[in-house]
């Protein structure tokens, strides 16, 4: 069973940031990804949800930023499928997106795996079923996500701060 830390959510996340701001080229190279799959950049990226659900509770704004965060987080996954291409063919008209889920003579994904993939938006709506009080929020987000809950994982219910577990 695989596993990822905050850290290591943030700093898949801060790859990707960097990544899709580089407009030097007419898609973005693979390369820049630093060998990060589309897997594990959604898992990171419902990790973060996770813990702005539980950072933005409590705030008299939170349905808004939530959403507003929430609708951010849909189109990555699909703008990251769309855009990363092998490094040679980064200035191609014709570059085939390396994360291209989508086998084109039957329509339906190469990958079974992207059967199951839940949609940011959809676990934004389990963590907030969940609620903020739930004594296992983290080891709850954790199953959900087949990661392998650890000693180093956030604890309870409390968000993560940078530094504070990993």
């Amino acid at each position: 069973m695989a596993t990822m830390t905050m850290a290591e959510a943030e700093s898949i996340l801060d790859i990707v940031s960097v990544a899709l701001r580089d407009i030097s080229h007419r898609h973005h190279p693979v390369s820049a990804l630093k060998g990060h799959d589309i897997y594990q950049i959604c898992t990171a990226l419902k990790l973060r949800i996770a813990n702005e659900f539980l950072l933005l509770a409590g705030r008299e704004d939170f349905e808004k930023q939530f959403e507003d965060g929430l609708n951010l987080y849909d189109g990555i996954p699909f703008t990251i499928m769309r855009s990363f291409v092998a490094d040679d063919q980064v200035d191609s008209i014709m570059a085939v997106g390396v994360f291209n889920p989508i086998d084109s003579s039957t329509m339906t994904f190469k990958d079974k795996r992207l059967d199951d993939e839940e949609l940011p938006s959809s676990f934004g709506n389990y963590c907030k079923s969940l609620g903020t009080n739930d004594p296992i929020y983290w080891q709850k987000v954790y199953t959900r996500l087949g990661l392998e809950y650890k000693s180093t994982s956030p604890k309870g219910n409390t968000p993560y701060r940078e530094g504070e577990c990993d």
